[in-house]
């Protein structure tokens, strides 16, 4: 017999649950992006880029809830008005090549947490109108710890030059 007892959430709570990660999501990508933006401008935008993903999800997850008729339980703040996550960094912006190198290299591990959440989210789900959606975020949170990683990799590569 299997000791492990079967967690499973009410829709609510898995819709809640997506809903604030991903817009600590959105705030650490535009935080990212601003923090890169005088010295790299290519890693800010994609910052921005992945930041913007995260504003289709939020959006993906209101209109799912409005669908389930649960959209009494997300906070559908204007995301345009979300503080950026504020850092125990000395530094707002990115000074250095090592500086920046270790923003992505806790970018991509904030990544691959983001992405074990999912899978997570998607293994515990008992509700079959969320399981598309957290399928769907899953492929997507895992495309974007590869690009994190490849770029952090680039990154390490132009360091060494």
């Amino acid at each position: 017999m299997n000791s492990m007892i079967a967690l499973n959430f009410l829709p609510q709570d898995q819709i809640n649950l997506s809903h604030s990660h991903e817009k600590n999501e959105l705030k650490r990508y535009r935080w990212l992006a601003l923090t890169f933006l005088p010295f790299d401008s290519s890693i800010s935008s994609l910052m921005s880029a992945i930041g913007l993903e995260c504003v289709r999800r939020l959006l993906s997850l209101q209109e799912i809830a409005r669908k389930m008729e649960l959209e009494a339980c997300i906070d559908t703040d204007n995301f345009e008005k979300l503080p950026l996550v504020k850092t125990n960094s000395q530094h707002f912006f990115v000074v250095d090549k090592t500086m920046g190198y270790q923003f992505l290299a806790r970018a991509e591990e904030a990544a691959q947490e983001s992405c074990s959440f999912y899978r997570w989210l998607l293994e515990t789900n008992a509700t079959p109108e969320l399981h598309r959606t957290l399928f769907d975020f899953v492929t997507q949170k895992d495309s974007e710890y590869l690009v994190l990683q490849e770029c952090r990799e680039q990154w390490s590569m132009i360091r060494s030059l």
